[in-house]
C-alpha cells in the first residue's frame, strides 16, 4: 500500500487537557467496607472519632485506588512518612483498597462505593442519578487550593459530568492548568544509547529508516546473555485497541492520538482522522509492523501477550526498542551506576513529518483519574476528604507525593524556593533509594497536579513541581552517558534534545475529555463489533506473507467497516469532535 505524503502544517494547538481523575467515593461497601481485611487491611466504620491533632479533626479514610510508579503502595493503612505527613496536614489517615475493574464494576452496578474511589468517567452518570455520589459544592470552602489554582476543572466537571444538575461530583486529577514540556513518564524511541551508536547513530528520516536502525541493532544483539532470541519490536494486547492497534512512537513523532478506538487526531491542527484515512495511526503502525515482521523483527507474540509478559521480556532483554520510557526504569537503574549507557530517546528527524509531540496540558485533569465521593460520608469525613483534595492539588501536596515530606526531603530557603534539604542530599548519596524510604512517589496515582506540572508560586514559577526534574538538580546527576547523548544533539540536558526541536506540538487534552462520555446505543453496538474485528483482522493483516496480501486483507478490511456500520460510528464522532472543539472554545475562552 503506498501512503500518501500528508504534510501537516505545525502550529501549537490551543486545545484544553482534560486527563480526568474522579474524587473518591465516600461511605461504605457494605461488608466488605466495614469489616474486610482482605483488600483494605483492616475496618475503618469504629475509627471516625471526632479526634483533635494541632486542631485538625482527625479521620480515617477508605480510599479505592490503584497502585502506580516505582513506589507502589499496598492495601490498608498507610504508615510511611508521606502518609505521616498527609495525616499531620490534613488529619486524614489513609486506607487503601486496592483498585480492579472487576470491583469498579461491581460497585458502579450496586452503587456502594468507599469513601474516596477511583471510577470511571462512563459510571458516573448512572451514579449520580442513582443518588450514589456526594456534591461536593458545599465542602468547597475546604479546598481552597482546588478552587483557586483548578477552576477550569471544576466548571467542566459542573457543566460535562454532572448529568446536568451543574453540581460538582467528579473530580478530576493529574491536572495542568498550563503546557509544560513532558519530563518523565514519556512516549518516544527509547533505545540503548551505545547500541545507537554502535549501529552508526543514523538519522531517523523515515519509518523505513527506523526499522533499518533496529535491523543493524538486532544484527549485533541477536541473543540474550541467557540465549534467547531478541526482537525489535513487541507489544501487548490488554490495554486496549489504542495500545494493541498503534505504537505509541508513531504517537510522540508523528504526532497523531486516539480519541478512542475508532478515530484519531492531529495533535499539531486537530484534525478528525478516521478508519478509512490510510494516515491512521493504525494503518501507520501495522505497515510498520508487517514490515518489521517481514525482517524478523517482529515478536511472534505481539498481539497475543498481555503486558506482564511484554515487561518480563524488556527485564530479561529480548526486546531492544521500546516506546515507553517507563519500560526501562529497571535496566536505567542498573546502567546509571556505572553511567556508561543508558535507554535513551532517539529522536527521529526535526522535519515537519515529525512534529513531535513534546509538551502537554491538561487543563480539566485526566479522565483516566477521575475521583468521585459516596453519597453516605458523615460531615467528618467529608470535611477530611476536601482537606485531602486540596492537600494533593496544592504546590507543596504535589511535591510532597513526589518528593517526599516538607520539612524532611525538601523545604523552601531564604527566597522561597524550594529545594533538597542538606540532610536529604547527603543521604541520597548514601542511599539512591532514600527518597523512596521516605514514601516518594507512593501516590502518584492519587496527585492532584501532573507529574511535569511547573510550579506557581512567584519564586518557583517556571519551575517544575518535581524537583528532580529541574536544570540544576538534572545536570548534577546527569552520567557520561547522559553528557554524551546531550553534546551528541548539541543540548545541555537530555529533556532539551525535544523541546529544542523546530518541529514539535503540544497536546491538549481538554478536547478528548469533551467527547461524548455516553454514547447512542446503535453506535456503540457498531463500535463493539468493530474493535472486536479490528482485535482479529489488523494482526493477521500485519502477519502477511507478502505485499500483495497484505493489500488485499487492507482493502478487505474497509469493505468490512463499512459493512459493520462504521459510516454512521464515523459521522457520529465527527460531529462530536467538532462539537468538543467549540465546547472547549467556550470553556476556556480561546
Amino acid at each position: 500500500m503506498k501512503r500518501k505524503n500528508r504534510r501537516k502544517r505545525i502550529v501549537a494547538t490551543a486545545g484544553a487537557a482534560i486527563l480526568a481523575l474522579h474524587m473518591m467515593a465516600c461511605g461504605g461497601t457494605g461488608e466488605e467496607s466495614s469489616s474486610s481485611t482482605g483488600d483494605s487491611g483492616q475496618s475503618t466504620q469504629e475509627n471516625n472519632t471526632d479526634a483533635q491533632t494541632d486542631g485538625v479533626e482527625e479521620v480515617t479514610l477508605d480510599i479505592f485506588i490503584d497502585s502506580a510508579g516505582e513506589n507502589p503502595m499496598t492495601a490498608g493503612i498507610q504508615e510511611d512518612p508521606v502518609a505521616q505527613y498527609i495525616k499531620e496536614q490534613t488529619g486524614v489517615t489513609l486506607n487503601v483498597v486496592l483498585y480492579s475493574n472487576e470491583k469498579a464494576q461491581a460497585m458502579a452496578a450496586s452503587g456502594d462505593l468507599y469513601d474516596l474511589n477511583r471510577m470511571d468517567a462512563k459510571y458516573i452518570t448512572p451514579l449520580i442519578q442513582a443518588g450514589a455520589l456526594q456534591n461536593l459544592d458545599d465542602y468547597m470552602e475546604y479546598a481552597p487550593d482546588l478552587t483557586e489554582n483548578f477552576s477550569g476543572m471544576l466548571e467542566y466537571s459542573k457543566e460535562y459530568m454532572s448529568a446536568g444538575n451543574e453540581k460538582v461530583y467528579a473530580i478530576f486529577a493529574r491536572g495542568k492548568s498550563e503546557p509544560s514540556a513532558l519530563a518523565t513518564s514519556r512516549y518516544g524511541n527509547f533505545i540503548r544509547w551505545d547500541w545507537y551508536k554502535e549501529a552508526g547513530s543514523p538519522e531517523i528520516q523515515s519509518v523505513d529508516d527506523f526499522l533499518n536502525l533496529l535491523k543493524t541493532i538486532q544484527t549485533n544483539h541477536p541473543e540474550t546473555e541467557s540465549g534467547k532470541k531478541t526482537y525489535g519490536i513487541s507489544r501487548f494486547n490488554d490495554w486496549g485497541l489504542n495500545h494493541a492497534l498503534s505504537d505509541p512512537v508513531i504517537w510522540k513523532y508523528m504526532g497523531q492520538y486516539g480519541i478512542n478506538d475508532v478515530a484519531s487526531f492531529s495533535i499539531p491542527d486537530l484534525e478528525y482522522i478516521d478508519l478509512y484515512d490510510e494516515n491512521h495511526m493504525y494503518w501507520i503502525t501495522s505497515e510498520m509492523y508487517f514490515k518489521a515482521n517481514q525482517m524478523g523483527l517482529l515478536d511472534p507474540e505481539t498481539y497475543t501477550q498481555k503486558n506482564e509478559n511484554y515487561t518480563q521480556k524488556i527485564n530479561e532483554g529480548q526486546i531492544l526498542f521500546s516506546s515507553m520510557e517507563w519500560d526501562w526504569d529497571t535496566l536505567n537503574a542498573e546502567l546509571n551506576k556505572t553511567g556508561e549507557d543508558k535507554v535513551v530517546d532517539i529522536p527521529w528527524a526535526d522535519t515537519e513529518e515529525f512534529p513531535a509531540w513534546v509538551s502537554r496540558a491538561s487543563e480539566f485533569g485526566m479522565s483516566a483519574r477521575t475521583y468521585v465521593v459516596s453519597s453516605k460520608c458523615d460531615e467528618t469525613k467529608m470535611k477530611g476528604i476536601m482537606r485531602l483534595l486540596n492537600f494533593i492539588f496544592s504546590e507543596d501536596g504535589a511535591r510532597t507525593i513526589m518528593n517526599g515530606p516538607k520539612g524532611v526531603t525538601w523545604d523552601y530557603d531564604e527566597n522561597g524556593v524550594a529545594v533538597f534539604t542538606d540532610d536529604c542530599i547527603e543521604k541520597m548519596k548514601e542511599t539512591p533509594d532514600y527518597l523512596l524510604e521516605q514514601g516518594a512517589n507512593r501516590y502518584l496515582s492519587m496527585i492532584g497536579q501532573d507529574y511535569d506540572s511547573y510550579a506557581i508560586s512567584a519564586a518557583n514559577e517556571g519551575q517544575y513541581i518535581d524537583l528532580r526534574l529541574n536544570n540544576d538538580y538534572v545536570k548534577e546527576h546527569m552520567t557520561d552517558a547522559d553528557k554524551d547523548y546531550c553534546a551528541y544533539y548539541n543540548a545541555e540536558t537530555p529533556i532539551e534534545v525535544s523541546t529544542n526541536r523546530k518541529n514539535q506540538s503540544t497536546i491538549y487534552e481538554g478536547y478528548i475529555n469533551l467527547m461524548p462520555a455516553e454514547n447512542p446505543t446503535a453506535v456503540q453496538r457498531s463500535m463493539t463489533k468493530i474493535a472486536d474485528y479490528l482485535q482479529q483482522a489488523v494482526p493477521d493483516m500485519v502477519m502477511s506473507d507478502t505485499q500483495d496480501a497484505y493489500d488485499q486483507k487492507y482493502e478487505a478490511i474497509q469493505k468490512q467497516l463499512k459493512e459493520l456500520g462504521y459510516d454512521e460510528v464515523t459521522e457520529y464522532f465527527k460531529d462530536a469532535w467538532e462539537n468538543a472543539k467549540t465546547e472547549y472554545a467556550k470553556l476556556t475562552a480561546k
